[in-house]
């Protein structure tokens, strides 16, 4: 369906607006819990002007022990020295700028799958405002966010090399070398391509073997099975199933969580999609990808990431084709479109404005969606007055204040210890493993058992008394000078001893910092 430029240019012109709108600030501070490692490292390539936490190559990509993907730490300090934002602005910047990028993103893909202004219009509107892109470019900063932004891209580029093999080729080949580089989510794509790759040599085989009739409603046929076998995958072989025995309702929920309303338009675009006569290039590309992806619909922690982007694509065939009908039932086509889009919005709404706000069950008191005040507060006191190393007995409150302060912490975050100097390269042990399908998170190499562990450093401080043992002489190695006390976490005899024979230089009520 075509539609006026003029049209076109004030569509856009709204969702970017939209897109502002929905990510405005609604918490007094940066959101996330993972976000401030990457905080804290982008800080550190400011500061250091290289990445210290880099071992070895597969460093770059966050493949090595000690390591994280360094895309979003290096866009964030180059970012925050351009521009001179404090690196907790710089944060909700990024997320507003990248959440705007995913809606152009989208609307690449899209061209590339149907030349249709409204489908691209529709793909790019979804995908952009759904609350699983609002969940990772909202105030906060997420390796795994700025993948699924950038994943369209690359279906775009991918599909464009049948025009132009050679500049398509290397685009597509820059683009996947930076998404090694972003997140290891990255072995989502080899599904992709290989689907792509068997797409191709049909198309061409097709135009070989003209003579060779099938039946249409056979290939539908085939296509469907194979969908249904696919998932059934997964329970015969044990591959991909992460969770309880309630999977079938979780993946459920997650699904509907954060593709949103528009889900119901998924099913009716698949549907379609399968059956329909005469498929494009790439509309069997979008059915055999989904084909690969769905045994992997049970992960629940990384698949539903990757399926967005193809979500939404079946979303816009879907309401595309009830907008088809516009010329027959106009008031009630218009009407339907438009309640679908503000119920995917008011939804997203939900999420973005209330729910999140939600203490998480089951969870510390401490552990907040955002840092409290009296966090914030004691951040930017040892911003201003520590000169030395600190330490803390949980994992939430010290890389939070590294993060914001800057101060050398030792938070159980080992690229963050390592990049500190909390760890000596010499005392890190790596033993090769082989990759294993089972596990998404595949890393081909993992720290030895005799190898320094920070995270057990943290684990095991609430234990031990602060001048006895290996306490006394960790702290010495380490340099630390002071102790971080949070009110809210368990302690043990740790703060105990700590309260009996230290002084303290800090208290807010919630935040206590002792000299060691």
């Amino acid at each position: 369906m075509k539609i006026s430029k003029r049209i076109i240019y004030t569509l856009w012109a709204l969702l970017i607006i939209l897109n502002i709108i929905l990510r405005l600030p609604i918490t007094p501070h940066e959101i996330g819990w993972d976000s401030f490692t990457i905080h804290a490292l982008a800080n550190s390539v400011s500061t250091f002007g290289e990445a210290k936490w880099w071992l070895h190559p597969a460093s770059v990509g966050g493949f090595y022990p000690y390591s994280y993907a360094s895309v979003v730490p290096f866009s964030l300090s180059g970012i925050s020295q351009c521009t001179g934002i404090d690196m907790e602005w710089t944060t909700w910047l990024f997320g507003v700028l990248i959440g705007i990028f995913s809606a152009f993103t989208a609307y690449l893909m899209a061209g590339a799958i149907k030349d249709d202004d409204l489908f691209k219009f529709l793909v790019a509107f979804g995908f952009s405002v759904s609350e699983g892109i609002l969940y990772f470019t909202t105030w906060t900063v997420s390796t795994r966010g700025f993948f699924i932004v950038l994943l369209p891209l690359f279906v775009y580029l991918l599909l464009k090399t049948r025009t132009s093999i050679v500049k398509y080729s290397a685009l597509t080949f820059i683009l996947f070398i930076m998404l090694v580089a972003t997140h290891h989510l990255v072995y989502f794509i080899i599904p992709i391509i290989i689907s792509y790759l068997v797409v191709t040599i049909y198309d061409k085989l097709k135009s070989y073997i003209r003579f060779i009739k099938v039946p249409s409603n056979f290939v539908s046929i085939v296509l469907f099975t194979s969908f249904l076998f696919m998932l059934l995958v997964p329970f015969f072989t044990g591959y991909f199933i992460r969770g309880t025995r309630y999977i079938l309702d979780e993946i459920l929920i997650t699904y509907i969580r954060y593709i949103g309303f528009l889900i119901i338009f998924v099913i009716g675009g698949f549907i379609y999609l399968i059956f329909k006569h005469d498929k494009s290039f790439g509309e069997w590309f979008l059915l055999f990808t989904l084909v690969c992806l769905t045994p992997m619909l049970y992960d629940l922690v990384y698949t539903h990431w990757v399926i967005l982007a193809f979500a939404f694509l079946l979303v816009g065939v879907g309401l595309t084709n009830v907008a088809r009908m516009y010329n027959r039932k106009s008031k009630l086509v218009f009407t339907v479109i438009v309640i679908s889009l503000l119920l995917s919005v008011s939804m997203t709404g939900y999420y973005q404005a209330w729910h999140m706000n939600v203490e998480q069950k089951g969870a510390p008191t401490y552990w907040t969606r955002y840092p409290s005040e009296a966090t914030y507060e004691s951040a930017l006191w040892a911003k201003e007055n520590i000169d030395g190393n600190m330490v803390s007995y949980e994992y939430l409150t010290p890389i939070r204040i590294l993060a914001l302060s800057g101060v050398p912490t030792l938070s159980g975050s080992p690229p963050c210890d390592l990049t500190h100097g909390f760890v000596n390269r010499t005392d890190i042990n790596i033993t090769r493993i082989p990759l294993s399908i089972k596990h998404h998170k595949i890393e081909p190499y993992v720290i030895s058992k005799n190898s320094v562990n920070t995270e057990w450093y943290i684990e095991q401080l609430p234990k031990e008394e602060v001048n006895r043992g290996w306490v006394q002489n960790l702290f010495s190695k380490l340099s630390i000078s002071y102790i971080i006390e949070n009110k809210d976490a368990y302690g043990g005899r740790f703060i105990r001893s700590v309260h009996r024979d230290k002084e303290n230089v800090y208290d807010n009520g919630k935040i206590r910092v002792w000299m060691v």
